[in-house]
């Protein structure tokens, strides 16, 4: 048996300090772990940032290497458009000595030449009469400029072989 000098009295805790201890702890034990996961999670969102940046370099090359590509075909287009916008239609000639030739007047040979933006042909006709008609014809067209007869000779069935340029 202990013997004790004095007696201690028991010293009563307040329940509300003990209440206020636990929720205390109870905090500090939420702090630490939340700071935990959110350290983990900033990592993991961080890593997840760096991933997608590499992957818009990476599309921001594709897309610069894709307009340029679009570019060479652009000049490609315009070059092809501007060939286009620049051809003349050889069979509208065609049709225009068809339309604008006598009956008897018969047109054998055909030279085009695009960059004088001339027509040479050779044809026969009855007579010289019927080629001064000719003549006179197609000098009443608007699109034809100037109109010379050359080579003009008699073949051998008596007809008239010409050249018209």
């Amino acid at each position: 048996m202990a013997i004790e000098i004095s007696p201690k009295k028991k010293l009563k805790i307040p329940t509300w300090s003990v209440i206020v201890l636990g929720v205390c702890l109870v905090l500090l034990i939420g702090l630490v772990v939340s700071y935990f996961y959110f350290g983990a999670k900033i990592k993991k969102i961080t890593q997840e940032i760096q991933k997608k940046e590499a992957e818009f370099l990476y599309l921001g090359e594709a897309i610069q290497t894709e307009q340029e590509k679009l570019l060479s075909l652009n000049q490609e287009i315009e070059d092809f458009g501007s060939l286009i916008s620049n051809h003349r239609n050889i069979l509208d000639i065609f049709e225009f000595l068809e339309k604008n030739s006598l009956p008897n007047v018969w047109f054998s040979d055909f030279n085009f030449s695009a960059e004088e933006g001339e027509v040479s042909v050779s044809g026969k006709t009855d007579n010289l009469t019927i080629l001064e008609q000719q003549a006179f014809v197609l000098k009443q067209q608007s699109v034809v400029k100037n109109l010379d007869i050359t080579k003009v000779s008699i073949n051998k069935e008596g007809g008239i072989d010409f050249t018209l340029t």
